[in-house]
C-alpha cells in the first residue's frame, strides 16, 4: 500500500520522544523523506497550557523531543486531552474531555462530542491489550491525534502518510499488527495510509540507529527504564518502581494517595508501596547524573560524540502491549 515518499502531501510522525519513533524519523531521513515535508506530532500525556496537570509524564519529555525536532529541523506540534491523565481518571458522570492542539503556532480546540456517552471512570487503566480497559493509550494518544488528525482544515483533500512505532517483538499482540493499512481517519476529503515502519525491526537496529546518527536517548532509558511511555507506566516491574521511589519519591506517594482516594490499586495485586519495597533501584553511580535530565525541563543538546548504549536497553517492563 505504501507509495513513494514523493507521492504524499504530508509524512507525519507520532512522535513520543522514546527510541522507536526516534529511529523511525532518522530512517525516514535516511531515505529520502524531505524535510520539509514531514511532521513530528507529539501527545503530551498530562495536558498543557492552562489544562495541564502534573500527573504521569517525565518533565523532561517535551524539552527533549523539542531539542530533537531543532537538532533535525523538523515540524513539531502538539496535541492533547484536556486535563490529561489526570482528568481521565477522576472523570465522574461525564463525557472525556476535549482535544487541544498546537500547529504551526496556531492553536485549535476540538470539544467533547455532544452525542458522547457520559461516564464514570475512576479507576486505573487494566494491565491488559484490551484498548477498551487500558485507557491511557485510546484516549491519551490513538484518539487524540485521531481527531486532530481528522479536524486539521489544511489536511483536508491531503494525501498523508502517518508512521508510527510499535514492533512485533515488542508484544504477542503487536505481532499481529499489519505493517501497513488505510487510517481511521482516512475519509473521501483526505487519504491518509498507517505505517508501522519497523514493525519487523528488532530492538539492536533501533539502537544502532541512534548511535550513528549521534543521539542521545532519553534520560530514562540511562536511569534503567526500557521504554518511554508514562513515567509511571502501570506496565512497570517492581524493580521499575522501586527505582522511580530514588527518582522522584513524591510521585510514589501521589500514586499511593490516589489509590487509597479511589480505593483501586495501580496494581492488580499490590499497591505502589509494596511495589516499590519489593523491587531493588536499577540506579547506580554510573547513570545517576540522568536523574536530574528526567526529572526536569530537558533544554542541553542531544547530538552527542561520546554515544553510549543506556542501562535500560534490551529490558522488559514499561510501555504499552
Amino acid at each position: 500500500m505504501i507509495r513513494e515518499f514523493s507521492y504524499y502531501d504530508k509524512i507525519i510522525v507520532s512522535y513520543s520522544g522514546g527510541k522507536d519513533s526516534t529511529a523511525l524519523v532518522l530512517n525516514l531521513l535516511e531515505n529520502g523523506a524531505d524535510p520539509a515535508q514531514m511532521e513530528l506530532w507529539h501527545q503530551s500525556i498530562d495536558g498543557r497550557g492552562e489544562t495541564c496537570r502534573r500527573f504521569f509524564d517525565w518533565p523532561a519529555t517535551e524539552g527533549y523531543v523539542n531539542q530533537i525536532a531543532r537538532h533535525l529541523n523538523l515540524s513539531l506540534s502538539y496535541q492533547w486531552r484536556e486535563y490529561g491523565f489526570y482528568g481521565e481518571l477522576y472523570r465522574t458522570d461525564s463525557r472525556t474531555n476535549g482535544v487541544r492542539f498546537e500547529r504551526h503556532g496556531l492553536f485549535g480546540h476540538l470539544p467533547s462530542s455532544p452525542s458522547g456517552q457520559k461516564s464514570t471512570r475512576l479507576k486505573w487503566p487494566a494491565k491488559t491489550a484490551s484498548l477498551t480497559t487500558r485507557w491511557c493509550s485510546a484516549y491519551l494518544k490513538i484518539d487524540v491525534a485521531a481527531r486532530a488528525l481528522a479536524n486539521m482544515p489544511d489536511l483536508r483533500d491531503k494525501r498523508i502518510l502517518y508512521v508510527t512505532g510499535e514492533r512485533r517483538e515488542e508484544s504477542t499482540a503487536r505481532s499481529k499488527y499489519n505493517e501497513s493499512e488505510l487510517h481511521r481517519t482516512n475519509s473521501k476529503s483526505r487519504l491518509v495510509h498507517h505505517w508501522r515502519m519497523g514493525i519487523d525491526w528488532p530492538e539492536r537496529r533501533v539502537w544502532d540507529l541512534m548511535e550513528k546518527h549521534g543521539i542521545t536517548p532519553h534520560p530514562a532509558y540511562y536511569l534503567g527504564f526500557p521504554r518511554l511511555s508514562c513515567r509511571s507506566c502501570i506496565f512497570y516491574s517492581k524493580d521499575h518502581w522501586a527505582t522511580l521511589d530514588q527518582v522522584s519519591p513524591e510521585v510514589i506517594r501521589m500514586i499511593a494517595e490516589t489509590e487509597e482516594d479511589l480505593n483501586f490499586k495501580i496494581d492488580n495485586k499490590f499497591t505502589i508501596k509494596e511495589l516499590s519495597q519489593m523491587g531493588k533501584s536499577l540506579l547506580i553511580p554510573e547513570n545517576h547524573k540522568y536523574v536530574k535530565l528526567a526529572i526536569s525541563d530537558f533544554n542541553t543538546p542531544i547530538s552527542t560524540n561520546n554515544w553510549q548504549l543506556p542501562a535500560g536497553a534490551f529490558g522488559n517492563g514499561g510501555g504499552s502491549l
